[in-house]
Order: structure tokens, then C-alpha cells, then sequence
């Protein structure tokens, strides 16, 4: 996984990129499915704001979030973007519907057992399907 970490005003200290990159393992680790990170942080009227953006599964994830210091809004984004993989990885596991291997085992309430077809003595397809239907 690639991750790349920038700062707007400043240069980023080894313990916030050190708590990015845990936080961006321990979503890899659970989700299997991240391939790079960009995080953008900067500082707006006494607040600091972070955005991510993830690219998982084919897709771009985008989150952005402000706290009162750095720590609380890198709290927020990763809580979001932990909630998009989680809805995306559910997407991607549990699908509606029969799988197709299973969909050809429920019999119909119609269907002829096999101990009522006896398959001696025709010669013809025509005719078992006959009897068959």
C-alpha cells in the first residue's frame, strides 16, 4: 500500500505520520482491499482539517474532517472511512440472491420424484419426456 502524507503550512512530525500510517495498516489488515492513501492536512481558523482519500476495490474513498487539534480530526476522518470500507466490504461479501451452484438444487414443489420414473424400455427422449410432464 502506497501513503502518501503532506501538510499544507507545515512539515508532518514522525508521531502524527506514525499514527496515519498504524491507523491505515489496521484498516488494510481488516479489509484487505486498500491500495494507496493521500492525507492533506492543514489549518483553517484555529482548527485543523484533514482529508483522505483512499483508492479500495476500484473505487475512490473521500472523507474529510476539522477538530479542535490534529488528533481529533485524524480520529474523525479514520471513523469515516472505516465506516465506507465497512459498508463497501459488505457489499462486496453478501450479495442478494441464490448463488448460482444452490439455485439448481431447490426442487420445484412439482417435480416428479426420481423413484416414479423408470427409464427401461423407452427408447425415445420424446416419450420420457412425455410421461416426465
Amino acid at each position: 500500500m502506497i501513503i502518501n502524507v503532506t501538510h499544507r503550512q507545515d512539515k508532518v512530525s514522525p508521531a502524527v505520520r506514525e499514527k496515519i500510517e498504524s491507523w491505515l495498516e489496521h484498516a488494510q489488515e481488516r479489509f484487505d482491499m486498500i491500495t494507496s492513501a493521500q492525507v492533506t492536512l492543514s489549518k483553517h481558523d484555529h482548527l485543523d482539517e484533514v482529508e483522505a482519500i483512499l483508492h479500495a476495490g476500484g473505487k475512490e474513498i473521500t472523507a474529510k474532517a476539522e477538530g479542535q487539534n490534529l488528533y481529533a480530526a485524524l480520529d474523525a476522518v479514520s471513523q469515516k472511512i472505516d465506516r465506507q470500507l465497512d459498508k463497501m466490504h459488505g457489499k462486496m461479501v453478501h450479495k442478494k440472491g441464490l448463488p448460482k451452484k444452490e439455485a439448481f438444487l431447490v426442487e420445484p414443489e412439482s417435480a416428479v420424484p426420481d423413484e416414479e420414473i423408470e427409464l427401461e424400455g423407452y427408447e425415445d427422449i420424446d416419450e420420457l419426456l412425455e410421461k416426465v410432464s
